[in-house]
């Protein structure tokens, strides 16, 4: 494994934008500067590149040639099966719900640069995406690429013909929609709190006629080996897991140590060794979803809050805001308001 220096990515990425900027008459060497075009070079012999490379590349390639659509014009001719680990186990996915929660919990092996979160709102879902780290130009063509193939792998699931019920992007439009809602298929909005893919609450779980829960199962367990050899911060394995199956209440000692091929009580020897244990991962992973909850949401709903903290009542949630974060939805509400309003300031 490379040496890193920071957030990394899988190269199959940018290997495919490289590609597809040729076949589009985007000429990269005059628009790249000579470190963009050393690591567009080094994409082809090493299995990761910098992570905020591919976000840089393409924003800048998008403004320098004209191309606000080229972040979904890529997204809607790459190659699914082209890209890293990850998209090995998106066609044996048998339901979207398990989709969304392997990518949750092995996104990092495609890119550190993206990070994703899901909302439940009445009968729709929200599948959330956001860039992790610094853009020097910008992030709305790397989310809008993203988005596009969260799309497309949705689609791998519950047919060609499928589309979401709207698209939300948080950055202006372009001039003209066209194409986005050519490839979309629903309304998109420009200019939202949020980037965010939305569908039925009913798409999550409709099961796929193509789903292989067995080879799914064999397949995370691999990928999860692998990417211990990659990364054997057992901390930030557990990390990743928690964050993925909070939703819902499946995040437990059980079912984590069971994903990591070992028993509970190794999974709590391992993390004591590292001065950690599953409890206080639970609680760090829970604080942040609070902390994101507030920062996002205009009405917070305690019955939305506790599925995401993985809680079947809304009064567990309450109780975890009084007794962990020692205060109330309300305060935390308004503590949330005032600091974006700083921001907007």
């Amino acid at each position: 494994m490379e040496n890193r220096s920071g957030p990394i990515a899988h190269s199959s990425s940018m290997q495919q934008f490289v590609r597809f900027a040729r076949m589009a008459g985007i000429a990269l060497e005059t628009i790249l500067d000579r470190e963009m075009l050393d690591i567009l070079r080094s994409s082809e012999r090493s299995e990761v590149v910098p992570a905020q490379a591919m976000v840089d590349i393409m924003q800048l390639c998008s403004i320098v040639a004209r191309r606000p659509d080229l972040g979904i014009a890529f997204a809607a001719w790459c190659n699914l099966r082209g890209y890293g680990p990850l998209s090995l186990l998106w066609d044996h996915c048998p339901t979207v719900q398990e989709s969304v929660r392997i990518s949750g919990r092995f996104l990092h092996l495609e890119s550190e640069a993206l990070g994703s979160s899901m909302s439940e709102e009445g009968d729709e879902i929200a599948l959330q995406q956001y860039i992790a780290i610094p853009a020097r130009f910008g992030g709305s063509q790397y989310l809008e690429s993203t988005l596009t193939l969260q799309m497309r792998t949705i689609q791998l699931i519950l047919g060609e013909d499928w589309h979401p019920l709207r698209m939300e992007f948080n950055h202006p439009g372009p001039a003209s929609l066209k194409f986005h809602r050519g490839v979309f298929r629903c309304p998109v909005i420009f200019g939202a709190d949020r980037s965010a893919l939305v569908l039925s609450r009913a798409d999550m779980r409709r099961p796929s006629p193509n789903g292989n829960a067995r080879m799914l199962a064999f397949l995370e367990r691999k990928l999860a080996n692998e990417a211990r050899n990659i990364d054997d911060d057992i901390a930030a394995q557990v990390e990743r897991i928690v964050s993925a199956d909070l939703p819902g209440g499946h995040a437990t000692l059980e079912r984590t140590a069971s994903l990591l091929a070992t028993s509970p009580r190794t999974l709590q020897r391992r993390l004591g060794d590292v001065g950690e244990s599953f409890a206080a991962i639970l609680d760090r992973v829970r604080r942040r979803t609070a902390d994101e909850y507030f920062a996002t949401e205009r009405k917070p709903n305690l019955s939305e809050l506790a599925h995401r903290l993985g809680y079947a009542e809304a009064s567990a949630a309450s109780r975890f805001l009084r007794t962990t974060l020692r205060t109330g939805s309300r305060a935390l509400a308004r503590q949330a308001f005032s600091r974006t309003s700083v921001r907007t300031d």
